[in-house]
């Protein structure tokens, strides 16, 4: 039994205070086998509010192309320390199951991952090409959820959840730990994309303890904005029928351990439309040479459109460029398209 699978109740703060601890021990933990990601300067000319000074945190160039392999990595070195798992499995639009198979790969593992059937072919192939199963579902994050579950249950393997997990969460939170370290100082605002919570509760747990005053932004396309319902209603909500271009970010609902962490946490909101995000891939792409995919584009969205600054010049912005496996003609189609 993994740690939050406990049915003992535990609280807001003392999870943030469990994923934080976590974190810094999963930096250690997870060293040998990922990168340390560059921080990289958006162009001033890119940004509407020139004044700002905005960098961004490159897991675009992460271990299998996205941030994604920090929280797996980190889950199955502390599954294997723990117990001998005879597989792994897990249920994914393409960037959690492409860097579980890569990481379970490494340490010999056999590994599937459900995954909707319209998932980007580069996350397919790289799936496969690393050695795991690969079994197609329909749209949504329940469909691949259960037909996991399903699967886990007939082969006796271990789940690998793609974001609600403290271990997944601790893994993710050391990006700020690192973040922190190549910047020299604590930057006052971190722009983070929104799905199931993953990656943004685990780096507002992280900063919550270690960065206090940096103001956390969570960043949701329009069509796909469970995070921003559930905070205006003060209560865990769904969105039945996600949609948007950025297909990694099209869960139903966060995690509810996601959920107890950002509603407590104080993360500010924000949504975003398609135009503009498709904008912001332009401009990464085109202007900064940045090789983001949709969903990788989505937390400096607002940043390089339509946000209205009232942060004063001498604050320091850190946005998170979650991934960048796009398919090439899917990611012309959608350049042509702004």
């Amino acid at each position: 039994m993994t740690e939050d699978q406990s049915e003992e109740p535990i609280q807001p703060e003392e999870r943030i205070g469990r994923i934080a601890a976590l974190a810094t021990a999963a930096r250690s933990r997870i060293a040998g086998s990922l990168l340390q990601t560059p921080l990289r300067r958006i162009l001033p000319k890119s940004l509407p509010d020139q004044g700002l000074e905005v960098w961004l945190k490159m897991e675009c160039c992460q271990v299998s192309g996205s941030f994604k392999a920090r929280g797996a990595t980190h889950f199955l070195l502390k599954l294997t320390e723990e117990s001998s798992p005879k597989g792994v499995i897990t249920y994914s639009s393409g960037n959690h199951g492409r860097a579980l198979s890569e990481a379970a790969a490494k340490i010999g593992l056999p590994a599937v991952v459900v995954a909707p059937s319209t998932i980007d072919t580069v996350k397919a192939d790289a799936v496969r090409g690393a050695g795991a199963e690969l079994v197609l579902v329909g749209p949504t994050t329940d469909e691949r959820r259960q037909k996991a579950e399903e699967i886990a249950e007939e082969r006796d393997w271990v789940v690998v959840p793609p974001f609600d997990h403290d271990w997944i969460m601790a893994g993710q939170g050391t990006l700020v730990l690192e973040a922190i370290d190549q910047l020299g100082r604590v930057p006052d605002h971190i722009w983070l994309p929104v799905g199931g919570g993953g990656l943004s509760a685990g780096c507002a747990a992280v900063a919550r303890v270690h960065a206090p005053d940096c103001q956390i932004h969570v960043v949701e396309p329009e069509g796909s904005d469970a995070l921003a319902r559930s905070l205006e209603a003060g209560q865990h909500l769904r969105c039945e029928a996600p949609r948007s271009e950025a297909d990694g970010l099209l869960p139903q609902s966060v995690g509810l351990g996601n959920w107890q962490v950002l509603s407590a946490a104080g993360v500010i909101s924000h949504r975003i439309s398609d135009a503009d995000l498709l904008r912001s891939l332009e401009i990464l792409q085109r202007q900064n040479g940045i090789g983001a995919e949709p969903s990788g584009a989505c937390a400096v969205t607002p940043l390089l459109t339509n946000f209205a600054s009232s942060s004063a010049t001498s604050e320091l912005h850190v946005a998170v460029v979650s991934g960048g496996n796009v398919a090439a003609d899917r990611l012309e189609r959608l350049l042509s398209s702004t």
